[in-house]
């Protein structure tokens, strides 16, 4: 039979053991594991007996945490002895303890008056031994050592500050403030906000921040997703509430022995992953790509921003947002191989990337040039402008928000939707463009350079420190071959040679002039084909 870690086997029977945490160690004496034995041989009285400690222990450990109570040894005796385990041996319901730590005990009997004679006995006796008027003596005249102290109120562990939770949340929201500055930044400040006010409202806004467990935090969790929240998001909630805790330990509002009560609580599972797919952004077929760039639909996108974002993303599988923010100095040849390319950066304060992979060049492909990218780019330049886009870059939503919603209108009047419980948007063109070079044999390496991915191919002389630290330029990117990867990646995206895109006739409709440069103020007109 296997035991459960609780319950050890010993040539003198079964002992009953249990961990204790370690940020509360302190109130148990300092004690990092409790151990009964249990007294049996039996396999099955012992899982009895260890079973019914466990749960009284877990009861007990809990109000240790919340109160900040301390747990003695004598207080084991006392949980035993109610449960009715004596082990075996005889109770002594007298013991007499002398201050210099020598004491004396006696057996229980029926007759409580003599057990009583036989306490007195021995404090006397103890005292004439040791000195002094002994345990049992008046208050005035006990040893001061005697003298049972008054147990403190419950306060903060040492070096903990106490601080309503409500309040530190405020503080906490007020420190956070001026990282989110941007409108992109202020949405992700708004959901920070959300998650600690609807935290401190479940626990009492009044409570004391450093009483605070597991416990507390899983059940903030299980309303959340008792009310509706989905698993994905209840783990984003984890991570805001996560830092909250972070935030609070590090300003002294939390105990630093403690783990994170935030943390681990949701995980998501296989089963998660599995019911999620499909769920995500799909890839174009060819079939598909045709009916949208043939030039008569293609016309059907409003601007000439959300036409030039379309076919950015087919050729680069760049994110809109990306795309959104090139400023004409990111558009052109490269300084070292002369290689026309994309700076995807984040050099300027309105720019922001998903990860440090995020930031890379990429090839323009030869088809772009032939649809009149870069001279768009020394038009532009021509008439003062500085990005590649117009409008406004600090929304909340994103620069390309409005080429997102123009594109999902323009798919609806090609009649182009997902199959199941999939979407379909700006991004599937991110999806298209990696499934593409996958099939067309390019490798992994060169795809997550291309798209910006983190490079997933380890371990390599690439990834050493040597390389990391002195193989990246002024702005931080990873120096690579740029024909190199032109080289692998390009020629897998020959939409013009597949049929997808007639560079004669999309040309015309990408030309300054053909299309108002962005939306104007007010609802988009409904695309029509």
């Amino acid at each position: 039979m296997r035991l459960p870690r609780y319950l050890l086997l010993r040539p003198s029977g079964y002992t009953f053991r249990l961990v204790v945490p370690k940020h509360l160690r302190r109130h148990f004496d300092g004690r990092g594991e409790i151990r009964r034995s249990l007294r049996t041989h039996d396999p099955r009285l012992a899982l009895a007996w260890s079973g019914a400690l466990l749960l009284a222990y877990h009861a007990a450990i809990a109000r240790v945490e919340k109160t900040g109570m301390v747990w003695r040894k004598n207080d084991d005796d006392e949980l035993a002895q109610a449960l009715g385990l004596t082990g075996g041996r005889k109770p002594k319901d007298w013991k007499v303890v002398h201050p210099s730590g020598a004491y004396h005990e006696g057996p229980d009997t029926d007759d409580k008056a003599a057990d009583m004679a036989a306490a007195k006995e021995a404090a006397k006796f103890l005292a004439e031994l040791y000195g002094g008027a002994g345990p049992l003596g008046p208050p005035g005249q006990r040893p001061a050592s005697m003298t049972l102290p008054t147990p403190p109120p419950p306060g903060p562990p040492p070096g903990v500050k106490t601080f309503s939770t409500g309040a530190a949340v405020s503080a906490w929201l007020n420190a956070e403030r001026p990282n989110f500055t941007t409108p992109a930044r202020k949405k992700t400040f708004g959901k920070l906000k959300k998650t600690g006010d609807t935290f401190a409202v479940l626990v009492k806004p009044g409570s004391r921040l450093y009483t605070l467990g597991r416990s507390d935090c899983g059940g903030f969790y299980d309303h959340l997703m008792a009310g509706g929240l989905s698993r994905k998001s209840a783990q984003s909630v984890q991570s805001y509430l996560k830092r909250f805790f972070t935030w609070a330990t590090a300003h002294g509002y939390y105990p630093e022995d403690k783990a994170n009560p935030a943390a681990g609580h949701i995980r998501l599972t296989r089963a998660d992953k599995a019911s999620r797919r499909g769920t995500g952004f799909q890839a174009f077929k060819v079939e598909q790509l045709r009916a949208m760039f043939a030039p008569e639909a293609f016309a059907a996108l409003p601007t000439l921003k959300d036409r030039w974002m379309a076919v950015l993303a087919l050729y680069t599988g760049a994110r809109s947002n990306e795309l959104a923010r090139l400023e004409l100095v990111d558009v052109g040849p490269d300084e070292h191989e002369g290689v026309p390319v994309l700076d995807i950066n984040e050099l300027a304060e309105d720019k922001s990337l998903k990860a440090e992979a995020s930031i890379r060049l990429v090839p323009i492909h030869p088809d772009l040039q032939a649809l009149g990218l870069l001279e768009r780019v020394e038009a532009r330049k021509a008439a003062g402008e500085a990005r590649l886009f117009p409008g406004n870059l600090l929304t909340q939503n994103g620069p390309a928000a409005s080429s997102q919603k123009a594109f999902l209108a323009a798919l609806k009047a090609w009649g182009i939707a997902p199959r199941g419980k999939g979407r379909m948007g700006l991004h599937s063109f991110r999806a298209t463009v990696i499934q593409r070079m996958t099939t067309k044999g390019v490798a992994q390496g060169w795809r997550e350079l291309f798209v910006g991915h983190e490079v997933s191919e380890k371990p390599s002389t690439l990834d050493g420190d040597h390389m990391d630290t002195y193989n990246r330029d002024e702005k931080g990117r990873r120096l690579t071959p740029l024909k190199a990867t032109a080289a692998a990646c390009l020629p897998a995206l020959n939409w013009a040679a597949e049929g997808v895109i007639d560079l004669d006739g999309l040309r015309p409709l990408l030309a300054a002039g053909a299309a108002p440069e962005q939306a104007t103020s007010g609802r988009r007109k409904k695309a029509t084909v």
